[in-house]
């Protein structure tokens, strides 16, 4: 029977350890490096998978957790709402025709979604989202709500997007997205990227038309982007369906 694999001091390596991170990657979680070193990322992506996979979340690949690799076995989080969103295909419409997007200057955060929203100058990435929904759907995200960030035309901070999103019963959490969804990221510091789901690829990955991100600056890289994401990066998504009058 194969050793379990786990984060151990000295680090556990070899064939057995790169074998388990290719899987992982083929599957859509983040492994690090593909050095055949059982380190910190590779752990995460152990647990990310346990824990979709309706594992025991405990970062150690043993008999369990190495048969349900083997089958590629992805957990569908709790979603009952499979119809995309009309509003939300409706803001990815204009989201796509923004690709290529770039504040002026680089580096400032200017750009005329912010002017749009009033606080030019700022991270943007959800005064992007806002700029989509709103001119694109007429739907105004966050109306009504008295909270960080909320303004006339929408949200510009990501954590109160998605407890309003929460609160208005739109949050389908990680499941399999579909186009026009919102999804909210954590790249390590909590929930602060955002974007709007264009394609399900399969495999634990999708693609999304995201404001202020950029190759190596995810979350503040200037520009409007289609991103290639993995699952292991989402905190979930939302679906904007009927709005109360």
């Amino acid at each position: 029977m194969p050793a379990d694999l786990r984060l151990t001091s000295p680090l556990t390596a070899g064939a057995a350890v790169l074998d388990l991170q290719q899987r992982l990657k083929d599957l859509g979680y983040a492994p690090g490096r593909l050095d055949g070193v059982f380190g910190d990322a590779t752990a995460a992506a152990v647990r990310a998978f346990q824990g979709d996979a309706g594992l025991l979340v405990d970062g150690v690949v043993g008999s369990r957790t190495r048969a349900a690799l083997k089958r590629g076995a992805v957990h569908a989080g709790p979603d009952t709402k499979r119809s995309p969103s009309a509003a939300g295909v409706r803001a990815l419409a204009l989201a796509v025709g923004e690709i290529g997007t770039k504040e002026r200057p680089a580096g400032s955060n200017q750009t005329k979604y912010g002017r749009w929203f009033g606080a030019d100058g700022v991270r943007w990435c959800n005064i992007f989202v806002s700029w989509c929904f709103a001119e694109g759907a007429d739907v105004v995200l966050c109306a009504g709500l008295r909270a960080e960030g909320v303004g006339p035309h929408g949200c510009a901070y990501v954590p109160t997007t998605m407890a309003w999103l929460r609160a208005e019963g739109f949050w389908v959490g990680r499941t399999t997205p579909l186009p026009g969804d919102i999804v909210i990221y954590d790249f390590g510091a909590g929930p602060h990227h955002i974007g709007i789901v264009e394609e399900d690829l399969g495999g634990a990955l999708f693609t999304a038309i995201e404001g202020n991100t950029g190759i190596g600056a995810d979350a503040d890289g200037g520009q409007v982007m289609r991103r290639r994401r993995y699952m292991t990066q989402v905190v979930g998504f939302g679906r904007i369906g009927a709005l109360a009058p």
